[in-house]
């Protein structure tokens, strides 16, 4: 699963690409009957960095439609 900030969660399958564009907010994991790995590529740019987020809690992750 992959979402924006307050956006839909967008259900992945094995084999999708998900580009999201420097500086937005985003989170992504596991579906609970399922796990998730995946690689990440960052391009190199002026003024970027990579920014770990909190957690998604258990409540939201819990009531999540996909």
């Amino acid at each position: 699963m992959v979402s924006r900030r307050k956006k839909e969660v967008r259900s992945l399958k094995a084999g999708d690409v998900v580009i999201i564009p420097s500086n937005v907010k985003h989170w992504h994991g596991a579906k609970k009957s399922s796990y998730f790995t995946h690689i990440a590529i960052e391009v190199p740019g002026d003024e970027t960095s990579t920014e770990w987020c909190e957690e998604v809690d258990d409540e939201t992750y819990l009531n999540l439609e996909y």
